[in-house]
């Protein structure tokens, strides 16, 4: 019986730039996501100011010292955050790490106060759209940026009780 190595799962410091903008390049073209249509474009050239200040975190699964799965969150208005960047490394793939990166996000999204989370996926990105169902996502809407489609999801926390519905 092989055990799934644990995950450490932390917030982004500057020393990981390099490796996940080359996980989020992995992410992008597993995603067929053509560099110049990525909608978050930018972003990461100012991780610190866009993800680590305000109602926004960038958390990061790291194994052995080796970023393997990220995932981020952003402010969209009062009740509403967006979890955008969610990758899991190729050789990391199927062992959950994807789970514990969206969980924790969610739960941070929770103690920043907001209600509901959004986020995009592509639609033929199965896996990744079963782990949102199963995880309570719903598809709120399909759209085009650009040539690329994007599946909009939605899920709203139970604020009374402090954990997801």
């Amino acid at each position: 019986m092989t055990t799934t190595p644990k995950l450490t799962i932390r917030v982004y410091r500057d020393e990981d730039h390099d490796q996940v903008v080359r996980l989020n390049a992995y992410g992008l073209a597993a995603a067929g996501v053509p560099v110049d249509v990525d909608v978050y474009a930018g972003d990461l050239d100012t991780i610190t100011t866009t993800y680590l200040t305000g109602r926004a975190t960038m958390l990061i699964g790291e194994l052995d010292g080796k970023v393997v799965a990220m995932g981020a969150l952003r402010y969209v208005d009062d009740l509403t955050c967006e979890i955008t960047r969610m990758r899991v490394d190729s050789n990391a793939q199927g062992r959950g790490y994807g789970k514990q990166i969206l969980t924790a996000l969610e739960e941070q999204a929770q103690r920043l106060g907001y209600h509901h989370a959004v986020l995009l996926t592509g639609p033929d990105q199965h896996p990744a759209i079963d782990l949102y169902q199963a995880n309570g996502y719903t598809i709120a809407a399909v759209e085009n940026h650009g040539d690329v489609a994007g599946v909009r999801m939605r899920k709203q926390f139970d604020v009374n009780h402090g954990v997801p519905s």
